[in-house]
């Protein structure tokens, strides 16, 4: 009851922010057809409409956000237990700046100038601009109006800026405007470590050089896991990233303060150089000596067993879900008067509060187009060697989303109904969803009947209906039999992974990398085959074009040709594989016409010929 109380929410939310989002993707999900019919699917505790689009928006939509964020929270659990597992470390880092009541969220164009308020610059030039000769048009101007960043654009700008420069990568040490030469003076200080250059073929190229470690080299940093979460107070928006690092040796706490004194220098230092207050750096509390009120917080995640499948195991040492952390921010809520969600602040906006819309518009300004979970670069091709991760994009995402119905559906409504008595009704289609979900397929029926709708005109049961029908009391102990029996095959199952050794990890990953290259071997053998036979089809038609024109120059040159070439019988242009189709061919019948040359059945359109016409 609890999950269909959350699915009913979010299907009437969703309705609700149709009414005054200015998103048009927003605006038509799980309205507009894709097809001349609905397709209600029924399945058991489940339903769902087909055949309508989504607007695949993760900031949003209340509907695709949750499929979408579930999805990559199960992809980000299952890849962080098999980093773990293998004897690597994870450390959740959660970033955040100072925030007032008046900042904004979304960028728009400076003040001053003619597109001023706006999100974007929307005047028509009218620079003298210069045409490049007579007669010719005038170049586009490239000109336009400046715009001033919002708070979310320069949080995403300042990470972007701690992982995108030398204090991330590490650098030369430069002397006399030349990368200064190892020496042993240097070997005495840690920070510094001798650098050589190699060319293709191993050789050395140049002298050795100091190399100063950047932070991901000092840490042994594999590659971060970023993603951002808007709330919004009594303070204004918070904008705050929180950023999963994953490391070679195993986590621990001694090693988490460390890098989070480091990381609050460099995220001090970026944010006032977007023009972002300053971090907090926090202050000591006296009862047990934690630091509150910090700008950084990094944490260790550790690895504890869960006691069902389904369960997040890999957690942070406070007890919190880091997959959930990291992706379901549509699940969250906010603690008192604090502050509000998104979705929070939309339920708000739907009530009919014009501070909260006009909120709610800058927010879906804001995040539009902004990514919401980005990996950095050959993070994921090193997971691949550990775990399968999810390759599907959004929009796949919500296509292969069946919710446990019936691929058939269970009923269909017509486009002509669909559009004249359930859409315009606020709250028709969570309610017929709903009905589907408790009452099964008498409940829809029941459910359209009262909207207005006629059935056998504008909806009819399919030929086979797939709706779920009602259940004996041996059905219900059968049903009841099967999740045991696969919930006990599930604990089995997490055990025996939960219990594997790291020599059996990195067996797997062998196993997992041999079928790679199998795979990887197979797909060029095919992919040769199909360039021979390629070339192979490519020469045939050259040389029967060649044929073609070699026979059309020789009508060309001699007039007197064409009555000769009428009454001639057809000559055969050869190709380099014509024995092969002689060979195959199917000899004519007795008493039936048949080719002079290979004996095969002529057709009724050929027979005058006495052969055919590739013969």
């Amino acid at each position: 009851m609890r999950r269909l109380k959350l699915r009913d929410q979010r299907r009437r939310l969703r309705e609700a922010i149709q009414r005054f989002t200015l998103l048009s993707g927003l605006r038509v999900c799980g309205t507009r057809l894709t097809g001349e019919e609905v397709g209600v699917h029924i399945g058991e505790g489940s339903a769902r409409f087909a055949g309508l689009q989504s607007c695949h928006s993760v900031w949003a939509c209340p509907i695709c956000q949750a499929r979408i964020r579930a999805a990559r929270a199960v992809e980000l659990e299952r890849a962080a237990l098999a980093w773990l597992k293998a004897g690597h470390g994870l450390y959740m880092a959660t970033l955040t700046v100072p925030h007032w009541e008046h900042v904004r969220l979304a960028s728009r164009v400076k003040d001053g100038h003619k597109c001023a308020g706006q999100r974007s610059c929307t005047c028509q030039c009218t620079c003298p601009v210069l045409a490049p000769g007579p007669g010719q048009k005038k170049p586009k101007c490239t000109c336009a109006c400046p715009v001033d960043p919002g708070q979310l654009a320069r949080v995403v700008e300042a990470w972007r800026g701690v992982q995108g420069g030398t204090w991330w990568t590490g650098r030369h040490v430069i002397r006399d405007g030349a990368p200064a030469p190892w020496g042993p003076e240097w070997e005495a200080d840690d920070r510094y470590v001798r650098r050589q250059e190699y060319d293709g073929q191993g050789r050395r190229v140049g002298p050795a050089t100091v190399w100063q470690d950047g932070f991901r080299d000092r840490w042994n940093i594999v590659g971060t896991t970023r993603t951002i979460e808007i709330t919004w107070g009594k303070n204004g928006w918070h904008s705050h990233a929180h950023v999963l690092i994953w490391t070679e040796e195993a986590a621990t706490d001694a090693r988490a303060e460390v890098i989070e004194e480091e990381l609050y220098n460099r995220w001090a230092q970026r944010c006032e150089a977007v023009g972002l207050p300053k971090p907090a750096r926090g202050e000591i509390r006296p009862k047990d000596g934690k630091r509150i009120g910090k700008g950084v917080d990094v944490t260790a995640a550790t690895r504890e067993k869960a006691g069902a499948l389904g369960k997040y195991v890999v957690k942070l040492q406070e007890g919190g879900s880091l997959a959930l952390e990291m992706t379901r921010m549509d699940l969250k809520v906010t603690r008192g008067q604090k502050g509000k969600t998104a979705l929070e602040l939309a339920a708000i906006a739907a009530s009919g509060n014009e501070k909260a819309v006009d909120l709610w518009h800058e927010y879906e300004f804001a995040t539009r187009g902004l990514q919401c979970l980005t990996w950095s670069k050959d993070l994921r091709e090193r997971l691949a060697h550990l775990v399968k991760l999810d390759e599907r994009e959004d929009a796949e995402i919500l296509e292969e989303e069946v919710a446990e119905t019936p691929e058939l559906p269970s009923l269909l409504i017509t486009r002509e109904a669909w559009w004249r008595l359930i859409v315009p009704v606020f709250g028709a289609r969570a309610d017929i969803l709903q009905a589907a979900e408790v009452g099964g397929l008498p409940g829809v029926i029941a459910r359209l009947i009262k909207l207005g709708l006629v059935q056998g005109v504008d909806f009819y049961l399919p030929a086979k209906p797939a709706g779920r029908r009602p259940v004996s009391v041996d059905q219900l102990r059968r049903g009841q039999q099967v999740r045991e029996a696969r919930r006990a095959r599930r604990e089995v199952v997490d055990s025996a992974v939960l219990e594997r050794t790291p020599a059996q990890w990195a067996r797997a990953q062998e196993i997992r990398l041999a079928d790679m290259q199998r795979e990887a071997h197979a797909r060029a053998v095919q992919a040769e085959q199909d360039k021979k036979r390629s070339e192979t089809a490519d020469t045939q038609r050259t040389h029967a074009a060649d044929e073609f024109a070699r026979r059309r120059a020789e009508l060309r040159r001699d007039p007197d040709a064409h009555r000769d070439f009428d009454r001639e019988p057809v000559r055969a242009v050869h190709l380099p594989d014509l024995n092969d189709l002689v060979a195959d061919a199917r000899p004519a019948p007795h008493g039936t016409p048949a080719c002079a040359v290979c004996g095969g059945q002529l057709d009724a359109t050929v027979a005058a010929h006495g052969q055919h016409v590739m013969c």
